[in-house]
């Protein structure tokens, strides 16, 4: 099998604010570089909706996520779905550290999401840090990356589709001395984190106040935000988004 494109992508997540909080992905940032001509062919781009269906300002300003940005997220399913459609059929997918599979494995496997798509994954930090330093011990993060490679940033740094470009063009730099290997998430993988999410849940359970019986269908989440049934139309996660923004800007301006 001659695999002619890999796929280096980006996750941004929510920001945590307690323990055990999901660690939720709300950017998918992706390109797409032909191993031949060790150019970018396409990218791909979508913002993600979490759970209670709303992305707190804070989540927002780190990732540099617009509100209208928010108002045109999807739920994960379908912002999955369109990535793996835009994958097409033979990739290498390629990302800076181990992290975002991990999300991608977690996330998939809470929300019932196959994972038969997350093939041939390299992480490229590991490789790439060894070329630019000989002290690789600590994971060498992409700002500090490009510029031991002198690249100039593109984009927004935490903005998932400009951290994919610029991990693209670290890639295409040491495309020639990259080895891209051939795997997949195994059967054991996927029952240990099932197993971990089980645990996990009961662990949350036990540490709650209140057994989920005697909550209220309403009822704010433990982290304090606000669930989806309240936020009962886009019109009020609009508002609720302006509304944060003016308390930041008491002159009202936008």
């Amino acid at each position: 099998m001659i695999i002619v494109y890999a796929v280096v992508f980006d996750l941004e997540l929510v920001k945590r604010f307690r323990k055990g909080q999901p660690s939720e992905i709300v950017e998918i940032g992706a390109c797409k570089v032909d191993l031949t001509s060790k150019e970018i062919v396409d990218r791909f781009q979508v913002y993600i909706s979490p759970r209670k269906g709303y992305v707190e300002k804070s989540t927002r300003t780190f990732i540099n996520m617009t509100i209208e940005d928010m108002m045109h997220a999807v739920p994960f399913r379908e912002g999955i779905m369109r990535f793996v459609e835009w994958l097409g059929d033979q990739y290498y997918l390629c990302s800076w550290g181990k992290d975002d599979r991990i999300h991608l494995i977690d996330e998939c496997i809470r929300k019932k999401v196959s994972l038969d798509w997350l093939v041939n994954y390299n992480d490229i930090q590991k490789q790439i840090g060894a070329l630019l330093r000989e002290d690789n011990k600590n994971q060498l993060g992409l700002q500090n990356a490009l510029e031991l490679a002198g690249i100039e940033p593109q984009g927004l740094a935490h903005r998932g589709v400009d951290d994919a470009l610029n991990t693209a063009r670290l890639f295409i730099l040491f495309a020639d001395r990259i080895k891209l290997q051939t795997n997949e998430v195994t059967k054991k993988e996927i029952r240990q984190f099932k197993l971990r999410l089980q645990r996990k849940n009961e662990a949350n359970r036990s540490a709650s106040p209140s057994s989920p019986s005697s909550r209220s269908p309403l009822s704010p989440p433990a982290s304090g935000g606000q669930p989806i049934s309240d936020l009962r139309s886009a019109s009020e996660h609009l508002m609720r988004a302006r509304q944060e923004d003016r308390q930041d800007h008491p002159s009202g301006a936008d």
